[in-house]
């Protein structure tokens, strides 16, 4: 049975993707080993990934802030900044980057078909 949970974003429990990253992750459900899993994942002001993949697919929701995103491996020129409310796929494998492009903090929700990974693209 599942009980009725509720805790206010100031609440949460944000904690580095992984060692020394600047990228935070809140766990909301899910298995972040095996998946499917959903978290909050924030980026700090002026943050830009380095190019990486991840093994599985994820949908993605911006909540606040704005972002940018790249693929193939190419700089942006003239890419879109995209708005809170604005949805993403990423399929698994595809070599991807993503830009905090706005002032501030930016708060995306994830969710991830699979496992959480993080792969840098050679």
């Amino acid at each position: 049975m599942t009980e009725k949970t509720m805790i206010a974003y100031e609440d949460m429990q944000f904690a580095p993707v992984s060692e020394g990253s600047p990228i935070e992750v809140a766990m909301l459900w899910g298995d972040p080993e095996n998946g499917p899993v959903t978290v909050l994942v924030r980026f700090p002001e002026g943050y830009a990934e380095p190019w990486h993949n991840h093994s599985s697919t994820y949908r993605s929701v911006l909540i606040r802030g704005k972002f940018q995103t790249r693929s193939n491996m190419e700089e942006p020129t003239a890419s879109e900044v995209f708005n809170p409310g604005s949805y993403v796929v990423q399929p698994g494998g595809e070599v991807h980057a993503e830009v905090n492009a706005g002032e501030g903090e930016m708060v995306a929700l994830v969710h991830f078909e699979g496992p959480i990974d993080f792969v840098l693209a050679e």
